[in-house]
């Protein structure tokens, strides 16, 4: 595997904007190679969900910005790791999303709510939109 040259992305008289362009592709080209980014991706996402309250990031936005930040990157990693699946992707998510939820009724400390569960949806097709738009 080839080492990145960050520098080599920063093109002098040509803009902020074909620098973040050429970013967004560089993250297009290693999300696409590896797939275990993306799941790993899911996996830590399963901790912080069903793990101990103290595992949870706590920002300044409060847990509804951090619910659909967290799958905004899940689904623009699997959409850009399986462009051709995205209809599977999808379903991986929703049942994902659904299961982690109802998986929280069992849990101490932990809440199901269904706002939640459509924050996550809503934040996985923005993703996948994402995704779809740099590719």
């Amino acid at each position: 595997m080839s080492k990145m040259n960050w520098r080599s992305l920063i093109v002098p008289r040509q803009g902020f904007r074909r620098t973040t362009s050429l970013l967004w592709k560089k993250f297009a080209t290693i999300a696409a190679g590896h797939p275990v980014i993306a799941w790993i991706a899911l996996a830590l996402i399963v901790v912080v969900t069903l793990g101990p309250i103290n595992l949870r990031p706590m920002t300044p936005f409060g847990p509804d910005f951090e619910r659909f930040a967290a799958f905004v990157v899940l689904g623009a990693v699997f959409a850009l790791t399986y462009p051709k699946r995205l209809i599977y992707v999808a379903a991986l998510i929703v049942v994902s999303c659904g299961a982690f939820e109802h998986a929280q009724h069992f849990i101490p400390d932990r809440h199901a709510d269904f706002g939640n569960f459509l924050i996550k949806i809503a934040g996985a097709a923005v993703g996948m939109a994402g995704a779809a738009a740099i590719r």
